[in-house]
C-alpha cells in the first residue's frame, strides 16, 4: 500500500497497517487532486484546483482556492465526515496553502495541510 507525500505529491509506500491509518488524508487529497469532470463514472468528482496553475498570481486566487476545495469536498460531509472547514492563505509567491479541518463522526479532528500551485 502507498500514501501521499504532501510535499511532493508522490506515492510513498508503507506497510498495509500503517495505509489503513491515513485512509481520510487520502480520500481528501484524492478528491482535491482529480481534475473535475475527468472521472469517467463520476463528472462530479475532483476539484477545480488545477485551473489556478495556469491563471496569474493574484490576491483572489486565495478565495478561488477556497470555494474550489470546499466544492469538492462537499459530498464527504453527510457520509464520511461530520464537518469539513477549509481555510486559505497565500505564504510565499506561487503557492497557496489550504488547511482542511476534517471532523471525523468519532468527533477527532484531523487537519491537512495541502498546497496548490498557482501562476506556473
Amino acid at each position: 500500500m502507498a500514501t501521499i507525500n504532501l510535499e511532493t505529491k508522490d506515492y510513498v509506500l508503507l506497510s498495509l497497517d500503517a495505509a489503513f491509518i491515513n485512509d481520510d488524508v487520502q480520500c481528501v487529497c484524492q478528491r482535491l487532486g482529480i481534475h473535475r469532470g475527468k472521472f469517467w463514472a463520476n463528472p462530479n468528482l475532483g476539484s477545480r484546483l488545477y485551473l489556478l496553475k495556469r491563471s496569474k498570481d493574484l490576491t483572489r486566487n486565495v478565495l478561488l482556492a477556497k470555494q474550489y476545495a470546499e466544492e469538492a469536498l462537499n459530498d464527504l460531509v453527510p457520509g464520511r465526515f461530520d464537518s469539513i472547514v477549509v481555510s486559505a492563505k497565500q505564504s510565499e509567491r506561487s503557492r497557496i496553502d489550504l488547511i482542511v479541518a476534517a471532523t471525523r463522526l468519532t468527533g477527532e479532528i484531523q487537519k491537512i495541510l495541502y498546497f496548490v500551485p498557482v501562476g506556473g
